[in-house]
């Protein structure tokens, strides 16, 4: 019975000998570390992404006014064609009538682009045999917007243009014009841009992305779209030194990159970027400029 008493004692012992350490030595804490941005005033910017086409800064499709067969071509792909030249000839081939081939016209001055007719086939008025266009240092790019940007385009908005043949180059733009009704099938309207064609390496036929300006604030206090709660809440985690501080905002235009702040934080204060999920209001945190953790 002493025997057992002892060997609990000594276990007893041992157990508070471990939870012990020296007196006045400090726990580690483990803190949560942060990444943050300083907070500035910049440009926010909100841009839509569409899809379009170059044209030519002029274009039009010249079509037969007579029914018959096609004789010949007078003017092939990539010829240029002055206004009323002949592209392609036809002739009427009512049997018994002896009939001249006469002219398919070119209605403006340009480059034919593209015949859509073949010599023996056989073409109806209102057909179109040609297409032509007339480009140089612009061309045009049609593109469909939705009922619920439509309302933020308007003539003179900027637009960035981009074509896979030219992957490390873009082309400036700006809307010239706006159909005033929507598609009633699409509920789109088509927006029209003149795009800078200096160095002639867009051509008519080619797709295009276009990126559009919808809305832009300059120089105003804004955040990283980083510094945004998941949960859609109104709020971002503020450094106070090396404290978490979560404060209410309000925000106004959200940009692609970053989000205006209407009221409730200064330029100069630092916000967090990363990690502020993981933390409560109040924490003490180890804190890392965005880019240098």
């Amino acid at each position: 019975m002493r025997y057992r008493l002892t060997l609990l004692t000594a276990v007893i012992g041992l157990f508070v000998a471990a939870g012990c350490g020296p007196k006045g030595a400090p726990r580690k804490r483990n803190l949560q570390s942060v990444a943050f941005e300083t907070v500035r005033r910049q440009t926010v910017t909100r841009t839509i992404g569409l899809l379009g086409t170059i044209e030519g800064e002029k274009q039009a499709t010249a079509m037969s006014k007579i029914t018959g067969k096609v004789t010949s071509i007078a003017r092939p792909e990539g010829a240029w064609v002055n206004e009323d030249d002949a592209i392609a000839y036809v002739v009427n081939d009512i049997p018994g009538m002896d009939y001249q081939p006469g002219p398919v016209r070119a209605p403006i001055a340009g480059y034919v682009g593209k015949v859509y007719v073949e010599v023996g086939q056989s073409v109806a008025p209102g057909m179109p045999v040609a297409s032509v266009a007339s480009y140089g240092a612009r061309v045009r790019v049609k593109v469909n917007v939705s009922d619920q940007d439509l309302r933020f385009i308007k003539p003179g908005a900027r637009g960035v243009v981009a074509v896979a043949a030219f992957p490390d180059e873009t082309f400036a733009g700006t809307v010239s014009r706006i159909t005033p009704m929507l598609d009633q099938m699409s509920r789109t309207a088509t927006a029209e841009l003149v795009v800078e064609n200096r160095t002639r390496q867009l051509v008519p036929g080619m797709a295009c992305a276009v990126r559009l300006t919808l809305e832009r604030r300059e120089a105003t206090v804004a955040v990283p779209l980083t510094a945004l709660f998941n949960d859609g809440t109104t709020r971002i985690a503020v450094l106070d030194g090396n404290t978490a501080r979560f404060r209410p905002v309000e925000f106004g235009l959200a940009g692609d990159r970053a989000v205006e702040v209407v009221s409730g934080i200064q330029p100069g204060e630092k916000v967090i970027t990363t990690g502020k999920e993981r933390i409560k209001d109040g924490d003490e945190v180890k804190p890392a400029e965005s880019g240098l953790q």
